[in-house]
């Protein structure tokens, strides 16, 4: 086949042609288009908003942002007093925060007796733990050890029991050379 033999294709051409001359005529009008003045009942209602007054933006616009800020603190604090009165009167204690029996009492039948003899206090190491050389004030050095323990206070008759937490810190001194 030869290209004077392929057939000519002169629509796509056509169209291309239309699509020009409607984007000119477009085009032209509007460039021929004007702003409409504004009309005498929009320069007097402006004239009404200007002259009352607290019409300032800025202060407007300030006081807004007041009040917003004061309702969401409002609201944040409703929610947290409603969240608070939940736990409260359901008497749900938060996760985490359960306590360990602090004493077990197993018979009172002889407090007098009890009273009489002293506790025991054993205690019971749990960590240790080295926190390296720290300074204690400017000039002195000291190595940090903390120690863990729980001491158990038993009564003189063995009815009662109870744990209590300590840490100790242990600062050791050091010679720097």
């Amino acid at each position: 086949m030869t290209p004077s033999d392929a057939p000519f294709d002169d629509h796509a051409d056509q169209s291309a042609q239309a699509n020009q001359a409607a984007d000119e005529r477009l085009s032209a009008q509007l460039a021929g288009l004007r702003p409409v003045e504004p009309g005498p009942g929009l320069r007097s209602r402006i004239a009404a908003e200007l002259a009352l007054p607290g019409a300032d933006s800025f202060e407007t616009l300030a006081r807004c942002r007041r009040v917003t800020v004061g309702e969401r603190l409002a609201w944040a604090a409703g929610g947290a007093v409603a969240a608070s009165l939940v736990f409260l009167l359901g008497g749900v204690v938060p996760s985490g925060r359960e306590q360990a029996p602090v004493a077990a009492v197993t018979a009172v039948d002889s407090v007098p007796a009890a009273a009489a003899r002293p506790s025991q206090v054993r205690d019971e190491a749990l960590s240790w733990s080295d926190e390296g050389i720290r300074f204690v004030d400017e000039f002195t050095p000291a190595r940090v050890l903390r120690r863990k323990v729980i001491e158990r206070h038993v009564a003189g008759d063995g009815t009662a029991e109870v744990r209590v937490p300590r840490e100790d810190v242990i600062f050791l001194p050091v010679a720097l050379r």
